[in-house]
């Protein structure tokens, strides 16, 4: 890419306002694309977006803009609806990973840190952040406050640790519901903490040998539907890792406001969540790497049978929530057994469009749909005037196909330009 370009994106004392026309721009806001269309921006703010020439009020008096990117499509910056924030995620060994969680959590902090100016310049610019147990994630949450932190640095919206049950799955990410007094009490204590939102681990996970959920729910509704009260009492929206029909059922029953995987989930279970606006994030890529990878994991053949056909009756999931009117949202699980952060958000874009989401639902959704139901729509992830000028700029239309976005891309983040032919995609 020219430096010139970059130089002409970039906000300086000289240029504090900069202005710009696209051959098309997504207006994930209303689900539309806009071409020749005008984008200006200062350093904090996005100032006009739209058609139709700017006034000189807009403008700062200027007639010209700086850059006309005829070949170009602007898009805001992606949204990771379900990360583990404070794990390395490409590592596939087992051994290699249990040492990486048992660093202390100082460590662990200083890597996530330097791992979220590497996802801004790759144009993910926050991240919905699964749980960890250590306080990491809630430091991060309280250290990426816009006009707060280094220049580059993605957002963290972090619940703390998750809930689970004592001696269950979820121990290496949450805490034990037992350590409280009550369910309240214990939703009480991690919003006295910080947390953004709540995060429940209502089941295991597939035992991929038996191609099933094989253990029994940690929570029954009774329990779900306290931790939602509680949840929504202090404005919090309940956040649920949930596989398996009968946990998926005992989640969507409680009242869950995001489902997270919903492996092995039901049509019947599909429609109770468009009647009880509960969002999905259907997270293939763990499972997709395990089939990808299935040499290195030393899968058998029966095995890589079974994790075929859940990412196939997945797939009709899938299709079947978008034909009901379920909302989908967009989150890779990063930070899990082979999922990177950055790229794996772009993979798990990627599997969603082979699965049959539309192109523009996608991206629609890992933009403004993740904002408003995953971080509270706090002026990220639109293309609109008055949201962060955090948006990616690329000569690969992505509107045709997602898979476009493993190509080079600008991003612009909050006046800042930078290429992600420059990143190292290192120890994500």
């Amino acid at each position: 890419m020219p430096p010139d370009v970059l130089a002409n994106l970039r906000v300086t004392p000289a240029y504090p306002l900069r202005w710009i026309v696209v051959g098309k721009l997504l207006d994930a806001a209303n689900h539309r694309v806009l071409t020749n269309a005008h984008l200006i921006y200062n350093s904090s703010n996005i100032l006009y977006v739209g058609n139709e020439q700017p006034t000189a009020a807009v403008t700062g008096g200027r007639l010209t803009p700086d850059l006309i990117l005829a070949d170009f499509t602007a898009l805001p910056g992606l949204i990771e609806g379900h990360s583990h924030t404070f794990l390395e995620g490409a590592e596939l060994a087992a051994e290699k990973r249990g040492i990486y969680q048992k660093q202390d959590p100082a460590t662990l902090y200083q890597l996530a840190a330097a791992r979220l100016q590497v996802l801004a310049r790759l144009g993910i610019i926050a991240m919905r952040d699964g749980g960890d147990k250590d306080g990491v994630g809630l430091r991060l949450s309280r250290d990426t406050v816009p006009d707060r932190c280094p220049a580059f640095t993605a957002r963290v919206f972090s619940p703390g640790a998750g809930i689970h049950r004592l001696g269950r799955y979820g121990g290496f990410f949450s805490t034990p519901v037992e350590d409280h007094l009550s369910i309240e009490s214990c939703v009480q204590a991690r919003v006295a903490e910080g947390a953004d939102h709540i995060k429940i681990v209502p089941t295991g996970i597939i035992n991929f040998a038996k191609g099933a959920v094989t253990a029994k729910p940690q929570f029954e509704v009774g329990e779900i539907q306290q931790f939602r009260q509680a949840a929504h009492a202090n404005r919090r929206h309940l956040m649920a890792h949930a596989s398996g029909e009968i946990g998926v059922g005992h989640a969507i029953d409680g009242g869950v406001d995001t489902l997270e995987h919903g492996f092995f989930i039901s049509s019947d279970q599909l429609a109770k969540m468009r009647d009880k606006d509960i969002a999905w994030v259907p997270t293939f890529t763990p499972v997709q790497e395990q089939v990808d990878h299935s040499d290195i994991m030393g899968w058998d053949a029966p095995t890589l049978d079974h994790l075929r056909r859940i990412l196939d009756n997945h797939a009709r999931s899938l299709q079947q929530a978008l034909a009901l009117g379920v909302t989908v949202l967009v989150g890779s699980d990063s930070g899990s057994c082979g999922v990177a952060h950055g790229t794996g958000l772009l993979y798990e874009m990627e599997l969603l469009e082979m699965a049959g989401m539309p192109t523009l639902d996608i991206l629609c959704q890992a933009t403004r749909g993740n904002s408003l139901r995953l971080i509270g729509g706090d002026h990220f992830g639109s293309l609109e005037a008055g949201f962060r000028p955090r948006f990616i700029l690329t000569a690969t239309d992505p509107l045709a196909s997602v898979r476009n976005l493993q190509h080079e891309r600008l991003v612009v983040f909050d006046g800042a330009a930078e290429s992600s032919a420059t990143v190292s995609l290192a120890n994500l």
